[in-house]
């Protein structure tokens, strides 16, 4: 085992950890957004997101601003649908920063600031109705907190190593090891056939 790689598991560690949280963090942000504003989810008896302080300073905005039932329903399924689609992207780049290889490792990245761009968006979305209506509230907190999450996770995992793949590199040492071995037996055997050759020939 290389000095190395005990750095890069506990790196990978980090990173999924953190990226964990915010996969938990973002997907808890869209059932809120989603929920508590028809009163909470009923789960085995449970009642979830019952309280709806937490959106219900953009629910006043948006009455403020005169925006239909209707509207209201659609803007808070835009911001659940952003929410939930940045954890998603989240989720996917977890699974191919610990377990892809090199290609993999890089396309996470991406996958990252894709996540990035959905928190961006649903941020710009409630940003706007909270000024424009003139109520700044917690949902407003938690989706700039989410951002700030997410952005400062892009710029640590762009500044990570990135595990180089040699699976392909030995698979073709190993060919060429088995194509040396094959040519040196087969002209040690026709070596030997001519020295048979020219003795039988005497």
């Amino acid at each position: 085992m290389s000095s190395n790689q005990p750095v890069m598991i506990s790196s990978r560690l980090y990173y999924t950890a953190m990226m964990l949280f915010w996969v938990c963090y973002l997907s808890l942000l869209a059932l809120v957004v989603t929920y508590a504003p028809q009163g909470g989810l009923e789960l085995a008896g449970l009642a979830l997101f019952a309280d709806s302080g937490l959106v219900e300073t953009a629910l006043a905005a948006m009455t403020n601003i005169g925006l239909s039932q209707l509207a209201q329903s659609v803007v808070l399924g835009l911001l659940g649908g952003f929410s939930l689609a940045s954890a998603g992207l989240i989720l996917f780049a977890v699974l191919f920063c610990v377990f892809g290889r090199e290609r993999e490792q890089r396309e996470a990245r991406s996958l990252a600031e894709g996540a990035v761009v959905c928190t961006a968006a649903a941020s710009v979305l409630i940003s706007a109705i909270s000024f424009a209506g003139g109520q700044a509230g917690a949902l407003l907190v938690l989706q700039f907190s989410a951002l700030g999450g997410l952005v400062l996770t892009l710029m640590s995992l762009s500044q990570s190593p990135i595990v180089p793949d040699n699976s392909g590199d030995d698979a073709v040492s190993d060919l060429d090891q088995v194509i040396s071995d094959h040519a040196a037996n087969h002209a040690a055997f026709s070596a030997q056939l001519a020295s048979f050759a020219k003795g039988g020939g005497r």
